[in-house]
């Protein structure tokens, strides 16, 4: 599985050559960002919707969300669409499965999560707190990106339990840098004040990781 970060809560992933983008925010460079299969979106706020419309278009990419998102982007014109409920489960192609499930994020209308199946198995949790029904998540979850920043969504501490209760091999921090702050490195001091020993990748820019 390839992955690399574009800044806040959007990275593309590649395995079993499909390839994802999630979560383009208004201000990503477009310009990197290489081919793309299909766009993922975990909710409507322009943070993680910003540029469906631009890149729908430029990629040829079908647009996967739940119902608000599926309706801004039919209203933007967006012909490659496709609504994803809570709990349902979507093969898209070479046996890659995108599984929705429901996040923990108050001010969004139809918050969702996504658990990639390829070659390896990665969950993109958008926006959300700690909830308990992550639990359900456990020994599903090889590679976990999981929000610090703590602006209307899970700070480091919250994101350690988030950790704790999915149990992943590689944890790869998000949602900080572009429109709040957040450190890595207190992930980590909080899993160790745990006793939770999971490998913290902390993400560069633009650069492809191999997992």
């Amino acid at each position: 599985m390839k992955i690399i970060w574009y800044g806040h809560s959007c990275f593309w992933i590649e395995t079993k050559g499909v390839r994802f983008l999630i979560d383009p925010y208004p201000e990503v460079d477009d310009d990197r960002i290489g081919e793309v299969d299909y766009i993922l979106i975990t909710h409507e706020h322009v943070d993680h919707y910003g540029k469906v419309e631009l890149l729908s278009r430029l990629r040829d990419a079908t647009v996967i969300g739940p119902k608000q998102v599926y309706m801004m982007a039919i209203s933007d014109g967006v012909t490659k669409a496709r609504e994803i409920q809570e709990g349902e489960t979507i093969e898209v192609e070479n046996g890659v499965k995108v599984t929705a499930y429901y996040m923990e994020h108050p001010s969004s209308q139809y918050p969702l999560g996504y658990l990639i199946e390829g070659d390896k198995r990665l969950f993109h949790t958008g926006d959300t707190y700690s909830t308990p029904h992550l639990q359900r998540l456990r020994g599903k979850v090889d590679i976990l990106l999981v929000p610090i920043s703590g602006r209307s969504t899970a700070n480091e501490r919250e994101a350690a339990q988030i950790v704790e209760d999915i149990r992943p091999k590689i944890v790869i921090p998000m949602h900080y840098g572009t429109y709040g702050e957040g450190s890595p490195e207190k992930l980590r001091e909080e899993l160790r004040k745990r006793r939770v020993w999971v490998m913290v990748r902390e993400p560069v820019l633009y650069e492809e990781l191999e997992l």
